[in-house]
């Protein structure tokens, strides 16, 4: 994944029917509550797993989308603004779906452009589209 964080974990998980071992390297920016200051992205990864009724990667990832910004970015962020600032975001190239493989069944690429969000967010609140609270 390009640009290439700066900072990654590990997982490991022994498959004893195989004598092997499964093992993945997972940048930081790709898990939340890790991304590091001074990465310009962060990523939006569905890798399996049960999913709420009636939910799909793509609407996960979604879900994901507000919490991820509120981590990097100094605007506020509300949570209700998810499904507007989605559409917005694929809009204006700040949200980029990846190419996937393996076990990993739908990803995005975030651009964490300070400017082009709070352009977003500026004009998404004058066309009424979101509000603050109590507006």
């Amino acid at each position: 994944m390009y640009p290439l964080a700066t900072h990654y974990c590990q997982s490991w998980q022994h498959l004893p029917d195989y004598g092997a071992y499964h093992a993945a390297l997972i940048a930081d920016s790709a898990l939340p509550g890790k991304w590091q200051p001074g990465e310009e992205v962060v990523y939006l990864l569905f890798c399996g797993g049960e999913l709420p009724n009636g939910s799909t990667p793509e609407i996960w990832s979604q879900h994901l989308l507000t919490s991820r910004l509120s981590e990097t970015l100094s605007i506020p962020i509300l949570s209700e603004w998810e499904e507007q600032l989605w559409e917005a975001g694929q809009i204006e190239n700040l949200i980029l779906r990846l190419v996937t493989g393996g076990d990993c069944q739908v990803g995005y690429i975030v651009q964490l452009d300070e400017t082009g969000w709070k352009e977003v967010v500026i004009r998404l609140l004058k066309e009424r589209k979101i509000r603050l609270s109590g507006d």
